[in-house]
């Protein structure tokens, strides 16, 4: 469904949606009613830009759902779907960058 919905994402033509969107995990609900979509926005966490491709990408979740209705015919109901900001690549880059940022001032430090 990760998959499927990434695609789905990608062919949007919003022109709200300018940023890049990656899929980073689904929860489907065990009754499967609702889904907890996390997706990364790519760019600057505080940019306008951001901030309006992610309520672009959330205004258009009942399209997204129907278009996973057209892909997964099999399942009796496709999940509502709740999108979450996931920072956590963003931040993690951020954290090696820093980390190697102390060890090379260590390692001038000790030369």
């Amino acid at each position: 469904m990760r998959r499927a919905i990434s695609q789905i994402i990608s062919r949007l033509k919003d022109p709200r949606i300018s940023a890049m969107i990656g899929v980073t995990s689904v929860n489907v609900a065990k009754d499967l009613k609702t889904a907890k979509v996390r997706v990364e926005i790519y760019g600057d966490r505080q940019s306008e830009q951001v901030k309006e491709t992610f309520e672009a990408l959330c205004r258009s979740a009942g399209h997204i759902r129907k278009e996973l209705s057209q892909e997964f015919k099999d399942i009796r109901t496709i999940p509502e779907l709740t999108f979450i900001k996931d920072n956590s690549l963003q931040y993690s880059a951020q954290i090696d960058k820093i980390l190697e940022e102390i060890k090379k001032h260590d390692d001038n430090r000790a030369h």
